[in-house]
């Protein structure tokens, strides 16, 4: 009777777990969205992402979108957000995170300032 209660104590005091996600890890549910600009966050992740060897560096036969100009035309006539926030597929080497793509979405909604 006494390992009974004992293993009944424990495995009741085990189950009781309120933890979420975001007390544990608080960095990885914050994205900033506000102040999106091409040279702070836009920039580094089409670099990343985009401007890459074998894809849009311009030496693929792609166009290249390694600078401001080159992305703002591709953000100016929707093909940036059609290919990557409505049909997700661009790029195509991995998917960007879901922080990613708000800051993409927030960025064109705030008219995709450089800087």
């Amino acid at each position: 009777m006494k390992k009974t209660l004992l293993i009944l104590s424990c495995c009741g005091l085990l189950a009781c777990d309120y933890d979420n996600e975001e007390e544990l890890f608080p960095e990885s549910t914050e994205c900033e969205t506000a102040n999106i600009t091409y040279d702070s966050i836009i920039g580094p992740l089409m670099n990343t992402n985009c401007a890459v060897s074998g894809c849009h560096d311009g030496n693929s036969g792609l166009t290249g979108y390694t600078n401001y100009a080159a992305v703002k035309v591709i953000v100016d006539n929707g093909k940036l957000e059609q290919r990557v926030l409505v049909q997700k597929d661009m790029p195509p080497s991995a998917p960007l995170t879901s922080c990613e793509l708000a800051q993409f979405q927030a960025w064109i909604d705030n008219g995709a300032p450089e800087n």
